[in-house]
This record gives C-alpha cells, structure tokens and sequence, in this order.
C-alpha cells in the first residue's frame, strides 16, 4: 500500500511541503501536487496556516490501520512520531534532518525510538544543539542503528 502526502504551494491559504521524505512518485492531484510512498519511509511533512507551522514525522505503513494516527492532507493513516507545532521546535528537526543528511544517515533506516526519544527531548524546554546530536548516539549496553 501506498502512502498519498498533499503537496500545496505558497499561494493556498494553506501550505505543505516535505521537509524530507524519497516518494516513489509524484502524481497531479485537485489541489496540487501528491507524493507517493512505500511502506516503512520516514516523511517529515510540514504544514502552515496564517503563519502558523506545524510539523509531522511519520512512518508509513503497510496497511490503513485504523488505530494509527490520522495526519492532514496525509491517506491512509500512519505511525506518528513527532508532532511540533513551535517555529523553534520545527527549525531545530529541519536542521536535524539537514545533518542526518549531511552525515550520510538515512532517516528512514533509523527506529522509531529515535523519533520517540527526539519528541521527548523536545517536548520540554528548548534542548541545545549538541542534545539533539546526542540522540543519535546509542545508549550503552543498547544495539547501534547507524
């Protein structure tokens, strides 16, 4: 099964894009552009609304599970991982994910406990830079995912 993530540009009134995510395709849809994923991909997915930002990281999965969680403008549903809806919050995973890159990392090939302990670390108060470097540093005594 294939996951569908809204695309719109600047001129809605509402805005979508793909802070990262490998889509399979790309298809033209009523209100813009549409990207396809496999099963198991990571997508960072970013939506404003009268200046408002908010970010979603998920994974896809490989059938609609009801119990999992419904994101706007995403079909079917998905495995939610972080959800940030501060400007702060959602520059530091942009600049996460432009490390990860940077590094060679693939995003989608690191766990969930990752994503779990990333949304932890930001649900309090504003972590440094070298705290979110830290989280991809395995614990001792724990499996590596890198």
């Amino acid at each position: 099964m294939r996951t569908a993530v809204q695309i719109r540009a600047p001129r809605n009134a509402i805005r979508a894009r793909l802070l990262w995510g490998e889509p399979t395709s790309t298809v033209r849809g009523q209100r813009g552009l549409v990207a396809l994923f496999c099963e198991g991909e990571i997508v960072a997915y970013v939506v404003t609304l009268a200046r408002r930002t908010h970010l979603f990281v998920f994974r896809t999965l490989a059938v609609d599970d009801r119990f999992a969680a419904k994101v706007p403008g995403v079909a079917p549903h998905v495995r939610l991982l972080v959800d940030l809806s501060t400007a702060g919050r959602v520059r530091l995973v942009q600049q996460l994910f432009a490390y990860l890159v940077k590094t060679g990392r693939n995003p989608s090939a690191l766990p969930d406990e990752f994503y779990f302990r990333l949304s932890a670390a930001l649900g309090g108060q504003l972590p440094k830079h070298k705290v979110l470097q830290s989280l991809l540093q395995p614990n001792e005594g724990s499996s590596p995912w890198m």
